[in-house]
């Protein structure tokens, strides 16, 4: 049998983003990610996979990455973006910053999203 695969909304899409800065106080971008989702659940299937939860996170940041990425975190994200709210994740990881944003936007803004998800990741020195 045939899997499915969700059909994309026909009046949203969903802009992901993912910058890292250098320090904890987020003042200096070191990198930023996009991605452009057609569905709530491939937006937030985008924070998971980037979610660092290694051993190195100190205590507080593990617990939290895991209760987002393995609690009600995500499932509450996927609720905002159903209801056209955005939605993210911080944490801090050897002493950077990292911030994930998901933003619901209107289908014709998807050919604008598909350029920047077309080009490499920025990295600023």
């Amino acid at each position: 049998m045939r899997e499915q695969q969700p059909e994309p909304s026909a009046t949203r899409v969903f802009w992901c983003e993912r910058v890292t800065y250098r320090t904890m106080e987020a003042d200096e971008i070191a990198e930023v990610s996009r991605h452009m989702a057609l569905d709530p659940a491939e937006a937030i299937r985008f924070i998971r996979l980037n979610v660092p939860l290694a051993a190195e996170l100190p205590p507080m940041e593990r617990h939290r990455a895991l209760s987002w990425v393995d609690g009600g975190g995500c499932v509450g994200a996927i609720g905002a973006l159903h209801r056209g709210e955005p939605c993210g994740l911080s944490l801090s990881h050897r002493d950077a910053w990292i911030e994930w944003t998901v933003r619901p936007q209107p289908s014709s803004h998807a050919d604008d999203a598909d350029d920047a998800d077309d080009a490499e990741p920025t990295i600023e020195a």
